[in-house]
């Protein structure tokens, strides 16, 4: 499965996984919820509440009958069947059965007399059956002997009347409810699903950019390394951040760096160990026969008795000609062993500048330009190795410019990362475009009676250190010698290692 598809499931699984138990905890949260306000001792209690509520309006009717019933047979005592003598007792009466009632008189032809308006408010007595509110007032009546009748209206509490009507709405909420409750449940669902399926849309997207975000940088690795499986060392992968993935593409850039510079010195060892064998085998057999060859001219010499000037003259001749070329050929001999040894420098700090400016110095015949930097520092090599390398190059610039009217010379430095980029050129007629890959391979010599192997050994110094020398057109018109040197010394094949190669050349490749 890629990478990117189990990112994604993961994301998922992340945003999924919260939800069994934030289900379960919404759900035992809704129904509890429920149940506390749904509960059948609440609608109980309500319904005690509204039947309280009845019988204390029922109980002040009764009272207020009573009430009138009594205020009327007070009235009445005594009077018997005289009409007038009714009406002015009924009127001339200061007090109402109790504080606060409206008392009226209806006669028998309909008409109407208000005996006592009392505080009623203009809201009508509303029966058990309405819809509404309690009533704020409650009558009744009470027949006289004469066909009249009298009316009583009495108000009710406040208080009782917003309680019982409190008492009487929540009940039908509660009731409403209770018939409703699944789809209750339905509603507060809804918004958990809803933030969830959110959730879940919002861990997809992240997953799919976060997936690409690794898996792309992934990819490039992948496709990378399969390049550079093939041989392919001209590979780089983008570096898009600094973060993790970011410092590895910078780590993978820089190993492949590594890697190629290893590989390419690694080459270079190899045919500088080929050379190196070749050198060794051609001294020893060069100088096996050099001394046998100087002693038997030598003893011929001795032997010789005869007074013959002329041929005693030529014997000497031959004998000194014989003696100084097997010279010669010891010299020669010294520098192929010499070539033949591995380099093993020996590691110290050492200050780029200062070698420069001691070469520049001590080029005479040169006019020497120095352009160095001066943030270089100190650098990890073997000085006495680099300075040998400086004069061997410095010389060559010599011979080249031998011609020049004004031979010039031209010293830089500069720090790149970690390398440090050495720059010696001249105004010499410079080195032709397809000699360059081969100047510094042995016994290759653009000077008559050269040996070719200055340029080798420089080369031979170089690698030790794991640095690399090029060649390059000159700003000057001469040629350019490039040289660029770790700031740190990294380890490199050491003395034994090349010997071991040198004996047995197959080693490299094992």
């Amino acid at each position: 499965m890629r990478l990117s598809v189990r990112l994604s499931l993961l994301m998922v699984l992340l945003t999924l996984l919260p939800a069994l138990p934030a289900a379960w905890v919404t759900n035992q949260l809704i129904g509890q919820s429920l149940n506390q306000g749904l509960n059948p001792q609440v609608d109980g209690a309500l319904e005690a509440g509204v039947r309280r509520a009845r019988q204390h309006l029922m109980a002040q009717r009764t009272l207020l009958k009573q009430d009138l019933a009594d205020w009327t047979e007070e009235m009445c005592a005594g009077i018997g069947d005289s009409e007038d003598a009714l009406r002015d007792r009924l009127t001339a009466s200061s007090s109402p059965p109790a504080a606060g009632d409206r008392i009226t008189l209806f006669f028998a032809d309909g008409t109407t007399l208000l005996l006592h308006a009392g505080a009623i408010p203009d809201e009508p007595e509303q029966s058990d059956s309405s819809a509404g509110a309690p009533p704020a007032s409650i009558a009744t009546e009470c027949a006289l002997p004469n066909g009249w009748r009298l009316t009583a209206q009495r108000s009710l509490p406040v208080s009782w009347r917003e309680d019982a009507t409190l008492l009487a709405a929540t009940l039908q909420d509660i009731r409403g409810l209770l018939s409703v409750r699944p789809e209750l449940e339905s509603v507060f669902w809804l918004p958990f699903l809803t933030i969830y399926g959110f959730a879940l849309l919002v861990g997809l997207v992240l997953a799919t950019h976060l997936g690409q975000g690794i898996t792309g940088p992934v990819k490039r690795l992948v496709s990378a390394t399969e390049s550079i499986a093939t041989g392919n060392w001209d590979v780089e992968v983008p570096v898009t951040g600094r973060d993790e993935i970011g410092r590895l593409g910078e780590g993978f850039n820089k190993m492949v760096h590594t890697l190629e510079a290893q590989s390419r010195n690694l080459v270079e060892f190899e045919k500088m160990a080929g050379w190196r064998e070749m050198a060794r085998a051609l001294a020893h057999e060069v100088k096996n026969p050099l001394t046998p060859i100087q002693l038997t001219v030598e003893e011929i010499r001795a032997r010789y008795e005869g007074d013959d000037p002329e041929y005693t003259r030529l014997l000497d001749e031959c004998t000194r000609i014989i003696v100084e070329e097997v010279k010669s050929l010891r010299n020669i001999v010294t520098r192929f062993r010499e070539f033949s040894r591995p380099v093993d420098p020996t590691i110290g700090p050492v200050d780029i500048n200062d070698l420069l400016t001691d070469l520049a110095a001590l080029q005479k015949d040169l006019a020497v330009e120095l352009d160095l930097d001066g943030e270089i520092g100190i650098i990890e090599a073997d000085a006495d190795r680099l300075r040998q390398v400086l004069m061997n190059l410095a010389q060559n610039a010599r011979a080249a410019t031998a011609a020049c009217a004004t031979p010039s010379l031209r010293l830089v430095s500069r720090r790149a990362a970690e390398r440090v980029t050495l720059l010696i050129e001249d105004n010499g007629p410079g080195i032709p475009l397809a000699e360059r890959d081969h100047v510094f391979e042995p016994y290759r010599s653009g000077t008559a009676g050269g040996l070719g192997l200055g340029l080798a050994l420089v080369k031979g110094i170089i690698l030790a250190h794991q640095g690399v020398i090029t060649v390059e057109e000159g700003s000057l018109g001469g040629a350019r010698i490039r040289l660029d040197l770790p700031r740190k010394a990294h380890r490199s094949a050491s003395a034994s290692e090349l010997q071991d190669v040198n004996e047995r050349p197959e080693a490299i490749h094992e």
